[in-house]
C-alpha cells in the first residue's frame, strides 16, 4: 500500500467512497485476526421475558374476549367485568396485543348503517322540465341577524325563475314561491322536476302537498352530500362573487333591492359559460339558435377576411348543449 502514506487513509477512503471503518475490517480479514460475533447457535434461541404469558394464558384471554358475551363490546369494557367478578387475566393493553396478534383487532362494537341513499340524475332538455331551488342566508345589521334569499333556477337555461327574500325560513314561503312560479311558467301536471336538498324546507309536507297538487316529482340531493345541488350554489356563489356585493344588509328592502338588481343582470345581460355564452333569458325564450346562426355568420366573415389568423381553420361559436344533467352518467355507471 505505498500511496497510503502520501495522501493518507482518510482521504483515500473518502475517495473510493468508503468508510475507514470498512477499510479496517479489511486488513484484520487480510491479517486473520478480524473478531467474529458469536453465533446465535452457541447461545441457543433467545430467552422468553419473564412476565411473557404462555400460549395456554394467551388461548385463555383469547376465548374470554370472544365469548358471546364479550364479543360485541370494548376491551376496556371486557377487563373491567372481568375484574370485578375477580379475575385477572392481563392488562387491558396486553388483552390489544393478544387480539393484534390473531388479527382480531378493529370496532367490535355494531357500527350506524351507511346510508344506502341513490345518487340523484336527472337531466333537462328543453326549459321548465327541471328546476333546482335552495335557500340562502344574506347577512343582517348586527351579529346572528339574517335574510333568507329563496331561488329557485330552470336547470336547462339556467334562467332564475322566481325568487324572494323573508326574515326568516319556513316551509310556507317556500311553497307560495313555487306556486307561484309554476303558474307564472304555465307549467303543466306531470311536466315538471324539481331538485332541491334535504332541508327542513325542502322535506316538509307543506311542499309535499303542494308537489302532489300540481303533480311534480321531487328529486333529494343524497344525506351529507354538498355537490349534488351544484347549479344552485354556483348562482349562490355568483350573487355573492359579484364586485358590486355589499357584505351586509341593514334593512329588507335593501336586501331586496340588490338582488333584483343582480337577477335581472343575470337573466338578461350575463353570459353564461355553462350554456355557451348566451345569456339565460334568450335561451330560456328559444332565442340560442339563431344567435349562433348570428355568430357563426359574423364568425365566417371574419374568417374569409384573414383566414391565417385562425390556426384551426374555419371557427365556430361556443357550443350550447343539449342536455343539462345533474350527475350525468359515466361509462363506468352500473
Amino acid at each position: 500500500m505505498s500511496w497510503e502514506p502520501r495522501i493518507g487513509r482518510g482521504r483515500a477512503c473518502s475517495a473510493f467512497g468508503i468508510s475507514e471503518r470498512t477499510w479496517r475490517h479489511y486488513c484484520q480479514a487480510e491479517r486473520g485476526d478480524a473478531r467474529q460475533r458469536p453465533s446465535r447457535a452457541v447461545h441457543g434461541p433467545p430467552k422468553p421475558h419473564p412476565a411473557q404469558l404462555s400460549l395456554a394464558e394467551k388461548d385463555e384471554v383469547i376465548t374470554e374476549l370472544c365469548s358471546p358475551r364479550f364479543c360485541d363490546v370494548g376491551v376496556a369494557e371486557a377487563w373491567a367485568t372481568l375484574l370485578d367478578e375477580g379475575t385477572y387475566l392481563c392488562s387491558s393493553r396486553t388483552m390489544h396485543r393478544i387480539l393484534a396478534e390473531h388479527d382480531l383487532t378493529g370496532e367490535r362494537r355494531q357500527s350506524a348503517p351507511r346510508d344506502r341513499a341513490a345518487k340523484p340524475r336527472v337531466v333537462a332538455t328543453a326549459p321548465n322540465q327541471v328546476w333546482v331551488w335552495d335557500i340562502s342566508r344574506l347577512k343582517g345589521p348586527s351579529k346572528g341577524s339574517w335574510f333568507y334569499l329563496y331561488a329557485v333556477w330552470d336547470l336547462w337555461s339556467r334562467k332564475v325563475v322566481g325568487w324572494t327574500i323573508n326574515t326568516v325560513e319556513t316551509a310556507d314561503i317556500a311553497h307560495r314561491l313555487i306556486d307561484v312560479t309554476c303558474s307564472r311558467e304555465g307549467i303543466d301536471r306531470h311536466q315538471l322536476i324539481i331538485h332541491s336538498d334535504r332541508g327542513a324546507q325542502m322535506m316538509s309536507s307543506t311542499l309535499t302537498e303542494l308537489y302532489d297538487q300540481l303533480g311534480i316529482r321531487r328529486s333529494l340531493s343524497r344525506p351529507r352530500v354538498s355537490n349534488d345541488n351544484p347549479h344552485a350554489e354556483a348562482g349562490f356563489k355568483t350573487l355573492k362573487y359579484r364586485p358590486d356585493w355589499p357584505g351586509t344588509f341593514e334593512t329588507l328592502k335593501e336586501a331586496t333591492g340588490h338582488v333584483e338588481s343582480f337577477m335581472n343582470w343575470y337573466n338578461n345581460d350575463h353570459h353564461h359559460s355553462g350554456i355557451g355564452l348566451v345569456t339565460p333569458a334568450d335561451r330560456h325564450a328559444g332565442r340560442g339558435p339563431a344567435i349562433d346562426t348570428a355568430r357563426q355568420t359574423t364568425l365566417d366573415a371574419a374568417y374569409a377576411k384573414h383566414p391565417e389568423r385562425f390556426a384551426h381553420g374555419r371557427p365556430t361559436p361556443p357550443k350550447q348543449p343539449d342536455r343539462v344533467w345533474i350527475n350525468p352518467p359515466t361509462t363506468n355507471s352500473q
